[in-house]
């Protein structure tokens, strides 16, 4: 599992609270860039207007992240940012989801601020049964 984490969410991840960002996802299909062009991107509009498609199956719809916390981890010299895997019930057949993008809420995606992709090993194939997109996870260490 590959996380790139965009050059904007570096900053957000650096000044903003656990308690308050309004982190959500979007599951995407089609070829994912490489890590160097999706650091630059800024807004989640940036990733749809990429060769990436927002998924559209049936029962899809974008996930408001559960759990979000940040943890200060001084032996690791670590920040360690977590949130919930996110489960979509009963969604349609026939999409290959090839990564997850998380940003935080706005209501325009233009402004919607990019903080992550992510690119599972494996891709998340739709069946009609329940898809449990990948957890938020993201390690800071110093160098």
């Amino acid at each position: 599992m590959a996380v790139t984490v965009t050059n904007r969410g570096m900053q957000i991840l650096g000044t903003d609270n656990a308690a308050t960002l309004d982190l959500r996802v979007a599951a995407f299909t089609g070829t994912v860039p490489a890590a160097a062009t999706m650091r630059d991107w800024n807004f989640l509009s940036d990733a749809i207007a990429s060769a990436l498609v927002e998924a559209a199956a049936t029962n899809y719809a974008r996930q408001d992240v559960t759990g979000v916390a940040y943890t200060e981890n001084d032996t690791a010299d670590t920040n360690e940012w977590r949130g919930d895997a996110m489960t979509i019930n009963s969604v349609g057949a026939g999409e290959t989801w090839t990564c997850v993008a998380w940003y935080k809420f706005n209501a325009s995606d233009s402004a919607a601020d990019l903080i992550a992709i992510d690119e599972p090993a494996s891709p998340l194939v739709t069946n009609g049964g329940n898809v449990t997109l990948p957890a938020f996870v993201i390690d800071v260490q110093q160098q």
